[in-house]
């Protein structure tokens, strides 16, 4: 948080520059869009793991490995961007069908989402069109944060609860 917190400062200074400075605006708002969605994915593939982690510890301690293992093959999160389907398909090893639909603030989240990852894309590869229908701009930018931060804390909450089910208990 406080790294994002002072990218999005710099943004905000380097955009009051006069006369400004056209590319270093757009470097600087690319570096905020990659390193945002790293750390929304960061976090995402954080909680998979300290889940697998907590079901783990349920076996015995010889298979408690091999479990974790299971979990994190071929995980999304690992290699994609932390896409809706990405998150569904990596969390559904758990047992469960992730279901953000729950919270009515979360579909303006995953649109949001979406817009990033696209933005993501583009900064990461050195794309010079930008996606269809969305500018690059802090407000944007900041709002994206926002979304990030609320998709996580529901996506904590929905984990949370679907393995108190599973598990009978808290599990954390």
């Amino acid at each position: 948080m406080p790294r994002l917190q002072q990218l999005d400062f710099q943004c905000a200074s380097c955009l009051a520059t006069v006369p400004p400075n056209a590319p270093l605006i757009e470097e600087n708002l690319r570096g905020y869009v990659v390193l945002l969605s790293a750390h929304f994915q960061g976090f995402c593939r954080d909680l998979h793991t300290e889940a697998a982690q907590v079901i783990a510890s349920k076996v015995r301690p010889r298979l408690q490995r091999l479990v974790q293992d299971q979990f994190a093959g071929h995980r999304k999160l690992d290699h994609g961007n932390p896409s809706l389907e990405h998150l569904k398909e990596d969390f559904k090893r758990f047992g469960f069908t992730l279901d953000f639909a729950a919270d009515p603030a979360n579909g303006p989240r995953l649109t949001d989402l979406s817009a990033l990852n696209k933005w993501r894309n583009v900064a990461a590869h050195q794309g010079t069109t930008a996606p269809a229908g969305t500018l690059l701009m802090l407000p944007s930018l900041q709002a994206w944060r926002t979304s990030c931060d609320g998709l996580a804390a529901s996506l904590d909450d929905i984990l949370y609860n679907e393995l108190r089910t599973i598990l009978r208990r808290a599990p954390w």
